[in-house]
């Protein structure tokens, strides 16, 4: 990797040694989520952005390589077009290269094709309208790489990208190899790769600018042509304010680019169109599926990576020479709530595909389904990413919309369909109606999504508590979620259980209807309704009998409601006593007081305002409502039998630049049933789900 030589005697070195000169790559990579909020995008523009672009133009000897993503440009354009009206100014001069990639910083291999190509076009056709120059290199987001992505950069009219440094190791290039560009190549179609340097591009703003210039120097020696790429987060310069006094009002920048000039003798800075104009990259490599090493590290399990931390006491793995795995699909198994994200996009993207005729409608319906592939809400590492609810429920908004695009009035019919959703080798069944969408899942006869199209929103994007590696002893002992915060999740409970133990996972599950694969009894597809049953078994607290248990559970769907009928009976030849708990996570975009209202409906004793923390309700509830103030929808809960009901927040603990930080991410109501059974006996209740405008 881009490291000290050590042991070189450069300052003994006969006369006659002609110094090589390096070829310097600088520049930034720019981004901000889709569905990041303007004080934060403006925020950054002050204390990065802006600053960064005003001096570089006062530098106009100093070539850079920038990266914009579309979102990012198109917020600029709209808030401060004099920014990209400067830059254009000095892509004309040829002082700047701008790169391509995806319109929506998706992450490249985690796209269908079909949309790789159309978000690289999108992103070239705009450079070349708004810059007047076409793109020849394409930014790789969070250099997420496959072997597939030559061809299909080569195909979008990309010369050239960058990769981590640690590609190029994991390629099995070493010493002065690490330094120059190669040739990659897939289905005959090559493209040129860039190293980037890690060490100076992750830890530039932990050095001056003359160590920084020391570290290139330390490289000039190598044989043949040395080719150092720097390209810096360009939020990373004002992430602070401290940051960003050091980089702009203390002159950080300045100096540096200064320095750059006084070692034109064997510092040469260049662009990578400038560069492979003079140059022709010979050697081929073939890099495997990775990333840089964080990420790769990030995606594994928590004990995986505290077993990686022990071993070498870093945040990453593979700087003692040796690689541990990691991958970044395996953020989909890592977090369910991830990989649902991925299916919906991916079963968006065949809806959208489906459309023929109307090239505007098809032309929509593909934006907005671009804007639901956007990275950052699909998985978890420095950044807080998939614990973001924002960004999550940007991500749903979006597909939810390419899908209602996708729909033609007059035409469309609800119905339920039957299909493997999430890629688990099991059919889920999908009502789709005109103004929600329900999804049922087998395993414990689950609803897992709930869309009120009007919105759009997915009531249902909740997020369970991971365990992290980063979390603290405090952190663990507030408990892990055992599965997925869904609704209806039937739990069996003992009588004199606690909120507390549920609240932090230490409570005790007497059934085992959670995991157990319903079947189903009948299918009426056209009738919108969906019968479940499971034949499972309730013990006894003390775990001696295990009790024979059947739960039923039927749901119909209307144009705002979801309907769930249970039927419980026992199968045994013994009585069964416990208290049947169907939990219901409903996620919001936040659980402050102008955000969200939970109300209570009962005997008297419990009616009135739920606070907001965890409580349980005195009376025997009939009916909540939740009064979501953002989106000016309505949610009821209505119970056929009065219940006895906890109310709790869900809140995931993530870490930040500003540490760690406690996150909204659903509202869990539980009602609660005491049942008594005696053997054959049955009980039946209906609980609905009604979603609407005040």
């Amino acid at each position: 990797m881009c490291r000290p030589l050590r042991g070189r005697l450069t300052a003994h070195l006969p006369h006659r040694v002609r110094m090589k000169t390096i070829k310097l790559i600088f520049g930034t990579s720019n981004s901000q989520p889709v569905g990041a909020d303007n004080e934060h995008i403006e925020e950054v523009y002050q204390k990065a952005y802006k600053p960064f672009l005003r001096v570089l133009y006062n530098a106009p000897d100093i070539p850079v390589t920038l990266h914009y993503s579309g979102t990012l440009l198109q917020w600029l354009d709209r808030h401060h077009s004099e920014f990209t009206d400067v830059l254009g100014e000095m892509v004309s001069r040829r002082q700047v290269e701008l790169l391509g990639g995806g319109f929506y910083d998706p992450v490249l291999p985690l796209i269908p094709r079909a949309d790789r190509l159309g978000q690289i076009e999108r992103m070239t056709t705009h450079l070349r309208k708004r810059f007047g120059r076409k793109p020849r290199g394409a930014w790789i987001t969070e250099h997420v790489w496959e072997p597939s992505l030559p061809s299909l950069l080569k195909t979008s009219g990309m010369d050239y990208t960058f990769l981590d440094d640690f590609h190029f190791v994991t390629a099995g290039f070493t010493d002065d190899a690490l330094r120059r560009p190669c040739i990659t190549e897939d289905e005959g179609k090559t493209v040129v790769v860039f190293p980037v340097c890690h060490d100076l591009s992750a830890n530039i703003i932990k050095r001056s600018p003359d160590e920084v210039i020391d570290r290139l120097r330390e490289h000039r020696d190598s044989e043949g042509e040395t080719v150092v790429s720097v390209i810096v987060e360009g939020e990373r310069f004002g992430a602070t304010q401290a940051l960003h006094n050091t980089f702009f009002k203390d002159g950080w920048i300045n100096r540096f680019f200064g320095l750059i000039q006084n070692n034109r003798e064997w510092l040469e800075p260049v662009t990578p169109v400038r560069y492979l104009r003079q140059n022709s990259p010979r050697v081929r490599g073939y890099f495997p599926s990775a990333s840089y090493e964080d990420m790769m590290y990030w995606s594994l399990p928590a004990d995986k990576q505290r077993r990686i931390m022990k071993y070498n006491g870093t945040g990453g793995f593979g700087r003692n020479g040796k690689v541990f795995g990691g991958f970044f699909r395996q953020f989909l198994t890592r977090y369910p709530e991830s990989n649902l994200m991925y299916a919906k996009m991916q079963y968006t993207h065949i809806l959208v595909n489906q459309l023929r005729g109307d090239k505007y409608r098809k032309q929509l319906a593909r934006e907005e389904l671009w804007r639901g592939q956007c990275n950052n809400a699909y998985w978890h590492g420095r950044p807080g990413g998939i614990y973001q609810n924002r960004l999550r429920k940007t991500v749903y908004s979006s597909l939810i919309e390419a899908e209602k695009v996708t729909r033609e009035k007059g035409i469309f019919i609800p119905s339920i369909l039957s299909l493997d959703f999430d890629m688990d080798g099991l059919s889920e069944y999908l009502y789709q109606g005109q103004e929600i969408n329900a999804y049922v899942h087998l395993e414990g006869g689950t609803l897992f999504e709930l869309d009120y199209l009007p919105v759009p929103w997915n009531y249902l994007d909740t997020l369970s508590r991971h365990e992290e590696a980063y979390h603290s002893e405090d952190v663990a002992a507030r408990g892990y979620d055992r599965n997925m915060r869904k609704a209806f999740q039937d739990h069996f409970l003992r009588e004199d259980e606690s909120i507390e133990n549920f609240d932090n996972g230490r409570y005790q599950e007497l059934g085992d209807f959670l995991q157990l694969l319903y079947n189903v009894k009948d299918y009426r597809r056209e009738q919108h309704q969906l019968i479940l049953e499971a034949a499972g078994h309730v013990r006894q607290p003390d775990g001696s009998i295990s009790h024979p248990f059947t739960v039923e559970k039927s749901y119909t769907f209307d144009s705002t409601s979801v309907i769930v009928r249970y039927r419980l009976e026992n199968s045994g030849d013994q009585g069964v006593a416990a208290t049947f708990a169907p939990e219901i996570n409903l996620s919001f975009s936040g659980r402050e007081e102008n955000q969200l209202e939970l109300l209570a409906h009962g005997n008297g004793k419990g009616d009135g305002t739920i606070p907001a923390g965890r409580v349980e309700l005195d009376g025997e509830i009939h009916a909540v409502v939740l009064r979501d103030f953002d989106n000016d929808v309505n949610g009821t809960l209505s119970f056929s039998t009065p219940c006895q009901m906890w109310s709790l927040p869900v809140e995931t603990t993530a870490q930040s630049p500003e540490g760690p930080v406690l996150l909204y991410q659903s509202s869990c109501l539980v009602p609660r049933y005491a049942l008594s059974l005696s053997p054959g006996e049955a009980w039946e209740t209906t609980i609905t789900l009604t979603l609407s405008r005040p």
